[in-house]
């Protein structure tokens, strides 16, 4: 158990995000996470090529999208 506590720590300590990482994050499906980071035009960087290639979101961009989009029940 003490391994998924530091593997799960050095995760959160990347300046990455994965899809599947938004996809849980949200609570929607991975295709949704690639439609809204497409058109909030947040950065990529794309590991590999093709369909077996990985991409990964920018940590700090996902958290500025995220609070941007934050609506006040005034």
């Amino acid at each position: 158990m003490r391994f998924k506590e530091e593997k799960k720590k050095e995760v959160t300590d990347s300046p990455y995000i994965s899809p599947n990482e938004l996809a849980q994050r949200w609570q929607c499906a991975r295709s949704s996470v690639d439609r809204i980071a497409r058109r909030a035009g947040l950065s990529r960087l794309c590991l590999g090529e093709g369909k077996n290639g990985s991409v990964r979101y920018v940590r700090e961009e996902v958290f500025a999208y995220e609070k941007n989009r934050l609506v006040s029940m005034n």
